[in-house]
């Protein structure tokens, strides 16, 4: 993406709830059947009905722009729609949280604790890395409780965030969730686990997709598609100047901090 295309998405670009209700309207219209990542395994326990038609909707929250998300979610109470919010620490809204498990979606965590604990430590390396991988997992489990008790979410389903030192290292966050962690934790499902991407006829990714989301995502609800996942992130329909531009230099340093 050259540099004036990245500036204007960043902090030029209009608000696009505009083009989430499109898409909301058509999978209703077509006969799908919302789900969150949660109510979908349901689905999966159940066995899925032929001829019936799931969307899935999952929200990364990378950074905190609660107005665009606020309006998304007002959107799906308009169309009997629910979703997954997942919350980094530094996004989270115990408020919002509430707002959106009392609209029948999950609010639940987007992890990184892997990166978190690389910076922490100033990990450079994949090699050490690993070899603090127990103790990573550890502090995992510590900061799930925490998290569960700040928010009061149940957090059955959780999403792996990536990071600079993810794609420095070459290994995803989801990498800690091993069978002790799932165990001790309690957790259902990661929401990159085979079980459930296997099931999925058709996912599609704002920011993979970037411009071209909304039209590929109605085309694939008008073709039909039985199991579609939807995965959204404020920052590709909204574009707070103040909100991104602190993301930004976070990232920056960050990078910086882990090169020095």
């Amino acid at each position: 993406m050259n540099i004036k295309r990245r500036l204007y998405n960043d902090f030029f670009r209009p608000s696009k709830e505009g083009e989430y209700e499109r898409i909301l309207k058509t999978a209703r219209n077509n006969g799908y059947e919302f789900h969150t990542v949660l109510s979908f395994e349901d689905v999966v326990g159940g066995g899925r009905i032929e001829g019936k038609k799931y969307l899935i909707l999952r929200r990364d929250i990378d950074t905190a722009d609660f107005k665009i998300l606020r309006k998304m979610l007002a959107l799906e109470k308009k169309y009997g729609a629910r979703a997954t919010y997942y919350f980094r620490w530094n996004t989270i809204s115990v408020e919002l949280m509430k707002e959106i498990a009392e609209a029948g979606g999950e609010a639940s965590y987007h992890f990184e604790e892997i990166a978190t604990y690389c910076y922490k430590h100033r990990i450079r390396s994949k090699e050490v890395m690993l070899q603090h991988i127990e103790e990573i997992r550890d502090f995992f489990i510590c900061q799930m409780k925490k998290f569960r008790a700040k928010t009061g979410q149940p957090c059955l389903t959780i999403a792996s965030h990536g990071d600079y030192v993810n794609t420095k290292f070459g290994v995803q966050n989801k990498e800690l969730i091993d069978e002790r962690v799932r165990k001790t934790c309690g957790i259902v499902r990661e929401a990159y686990d085979a079980p459930h991407m296997n099931l999925l006829t058709c996912r599609i990714a704002d920011q993979v997709e970037m411009e071209h989301f909304t039209e590929k995502a109605i085309a694939a609800i008008e073709r039909g598609e039985p199991v579609l996942e939807l995965l959204t992130h404020p920052r590709q329909w909204n574009s707070p100047i103040w909100i991104n531009l602190k993301e930004e230099l976070g990232r920056v340093a960050r990078g910086l901090w882990m090169r020095m």
